[in-house]
């Protein structure tokens, strides 16, 4: 007989690998904007357990542990538990130095491909939409829209992706185009936490 897979909890592959219903929960039951989440993940982490495996065996430890602390940020957006567990499990091996490092991104790897088969799977039942323009905030938002994104950066609030599109043109303002641009590009990677370290940084706070 043959023995069981012991990575995995019995199981653990019967469930699926995103919990819909729970992200959308997060994300105050706005199933558009999960759905738009999801298409970002599909697109964006096809290659991030490769690529901190690759800074690990390049002995860059301060990249893999960024890659997979994004990754595991990513992975809890969107309900992937398991992907998320696994993640955390890396982070914690890469701090501590110690343990089968190798073995845990194995595991990562398999996780993050069950993830992508079941968006892959679900993007081939959905009709292929094009973003909306984005709309421009009134100008009397514009002093406190700053004040709102890091509020919803603090929250782990997915409105926050949405908030960088639809305000681009006063964060721009208040910001400047190259500070927004880099907080932009953290939050479309689900590195809320960096964004809202690069928002204090610029506020003094």
């Amino acid at each position: 007989m043959d023995s069981p897979d012991r990575r995995f909890p019995p199981d653990a592959h019967d469930a699926p690998a995103v919990n819909h219903a729970g992200g959308i929960a997060r994300l105050m039951g706005d199933g558009a904007l999960f759905g738009r989440v999801l298409a970002r993940f599909r697109n964006e982490y096809r290659q991030a357990a490769a690529g901190i495996r690759t800074a690990h065996d390049q002995g860059d430890t301060a990249l893999a542990l960024r890659l997979v602390h994004t990754l595991k940020g990513a992975a809890g957006m969107i309900e992937a538990v398991p992907l998320r567990r696994q993640a955390d499990i890396v982070e914690g091996l890469l701090h501590g130095g110690a343990g089968d490092v190798h073995g845990s991104l194995a595991r990562l790897q398999d996780e993050l491909e069950r993830v992508l088969r079941e968006l892959d799977a679900l993007a081939l039942t959905l009709p292929e939409r094009r973003p909306a323009a984005p709309a421009q905030p009134p100008a009397e938002m514009d002093h406190a829209i700053v004040d709102r994104l890091m509020a919803l950066l603090d929250e782990g609030n997915g409105d926050a992706v949405d908030l960088v599109r639809e305000g681009a043109g006063a964060l721009a303002a208040q910001l400047g185009e190259g500070c927004y641009r880099q907080v932009a590009d953290l939050v479309e990677g689900f590195d809320f936490d960096g964004a809202l370290a690069l928002l204090r940084e610029r506020a003094g706070g």
